[in-house]
């Protein structure tokens, strides 16, 4: 009896031996990398998803051309979340258990990427952000989430450096009564203070108000000289209509973040449109009376105007598209430096060695141990929403 349990041991220690070489074995030499896309292809947000699809397609392509990820191919499942966080959460479960994704691009709205955040940590899968900018989506309770685009703090506290710097002597925050407002005003709110400058006037309104003279008649009220609108393109524009009509906007500068921007601000927004800046990543901004970007983000800009078309046949934003495509080759880079696809790994090598990878989105990514936030503060930079280049390019003040 005692010879057998002794046997039966054994063999239980063989077969766990074996397993573990197994798991080894696969992760160092995968068949094939699956690569979970989950975005808004459809609905208000479309336009992220698409872009951040078309991105994610572009990378893929080129990458299984060229041999794979450790000669692995690279499958996509995608899925179209509408930016319903109830949907985005049940596609992530679905990427994740039945098709056995360790690693995830998006979702592309913050709300949808917020639902599924503890599950994906709980399960070690590495969450690449290319779009959302949700402030509390990078944190130490999230170590396998990691963020590409400029997130609302980053961007809350240039937009206050810009004006603070600018030497504006009241200025105003405004901003809608949603999440991402409340998330926006409270940053750049918290900022001022740091600067030891208190804010002329905060201002919220709901989202989709159809009349905004009433902001726009508190930040006349304020004597503001500048204001930060943390507001989408629609309603900021709206808001500069209202702002003309009460004959205030040439005593105002407007500088908003990224999401004032789209491509018929100027037309919704009418002459104010002139008199409104908003931050932008200084190595996608064209130099003034230069026809190119730089080296490396011009031949990037010219594969997507290849693929997808010029401004107008294409209505995806290049740097959206761009922080998709980047999302898969720091993937890619990550799982080849490791030498695995175990994302405990591959989580390290995004932590301590990303100054090695050659980006065509910034000059330098920010990751570390302390911080999964990849954009640098730095490199955000104001310019005029009116003066575009080619239609999707800003040009830098």
């Amino acid at each position: 009896m005692r010879k057998n349990l002794v046997i039966s041991l054994l063999l239980s220690v063989l077969l766990l031996l074996a397993a573990c070489g197994e798991d080894k074995a696969s992760s160092s030499s995968p068949k094939e990398i699956i690569i979970g896309n989950i975005g808004a292809m459809s609905g208000t947000s479309a336009v992220n998803g698409k872009a951040q699809s078309q991105g994610i397609e572009m990378a893929v392509k080129e990458i299984n051309a060229n041999g794979g990820i450790l000669g692995a191919q690279v499958k996509v499942v995608t899925r179209d979340d509408e930016a319903d966080p109830t949907k985005s959460k049940t596609f992530m479960e679905e990427i994740v258990d039945k098709e056995k994704a360790r690693f995830v691009i998006g979702p592309t709205n913050s709300t949808p990427a917020a639902a599924s955040m503890a599950y994906l940590q709980e399960n070690k899968v590495i969450s690449m952000i290319p779009v959302a900018t949700g402030t509390d989506l990078i944190s130490k309770n999230n170590p396998y989430a990691f963020r590409i685009m400029p997130s609302n703090e980053i961007q809350a506290k240039a937009l206050v450096k810009i004006a603070v710097e600018g030497n504006y002597q009241k200025i105003a925050l405004v901003a809608d009564t949603s999440a991402l407002g409340v998330d926006g005003i409270a940053v750049m709110e918290k900022t001022l203070k740091e600067y030891g400058v208190e804010p002329a006037v905060k201002v919220t309104y709901k989202s989709d108000d159809p009349d905004m003279t009433p902001i726009a008649q508190k930040i006349k009220e304020a004597n503001a000289d500048v204001a930060l609108f943390w507001t989408l393109g629609a309603d900021g524009a709206k808001i500069v209509r209202s702002l003309e009509r009460i004959d205030y906007i040439d005593n105002l500068q407007v500088i908003g973040y990224t999401g004032l921007a789209m491509p018929n601000f100027k037309e919704l927004a009418g002459p104010g449109a002139n008199n409104v800046s908003v931050v932008s990543m200084n190595n996608w901004a064209v130099e003034p009376n230069q026809t190119e970007l730089g080296p490396k983000y011009w031949a990037m800009y010219q594969k997507i105007m290849e693929e997808y078309g010029e401004y107008g046949k294409r209505d995806t934003n290049p740097t959206t598209v761009t922080s998709g495509y980047e999302a898969v080759y720091l993937l890619k880079w990550a799982i080849e430096k490791a030498g695995t696809t175990d994302t405990v790994e591959v989580k390290k090598v995004l932590e301590n060695d990303v100054a090695e990878f050659e980006s065509v989105f910034v000059n330098e990514y920010a990751f570390s141990e302390e911080s999964h936030e990849g954009f640098p503060l730095s490199e955000l930079i104001m310019v005029k929403i009116s003066e575009m280049f080619n239609g999707d390019l800003y040009i830098k003040n």
